[in-house]
């Protein structure tokens, strides 16, 4: 893979660029990046945390009367 192409890939990768600009920066059309960019995808895991548990808050009810 061309340095340009790489570095376009980092970018989508990151959500810095979209994808007219990659395409541009490395002078293949909007199809051949959404294409590239895809298989690139593939053989990349995802760079975010995943909680396993997610947080519940509980609401304090004693403090509040019930007054008609």
């Amino acid at each position: 893979m061309r340095q340009e192409t790489r570095y376009a890939m980092e970018m989508l990768f990151k959500a810095k660029w979209n994808v007219p600009q990659a395409a541009k920066h490395c002078g293949l059309s909007q199809k051949e990046m959404k294409i590239t960019f895809n298989e690139y995808c593939n053989f990349h895991p995802p760079t975010y945390n995943n909680f396993d548990t997610s947080i519940q808050m509980e609401l304090n009810y004693e403090g509040i009367k019930n007054t008609p």
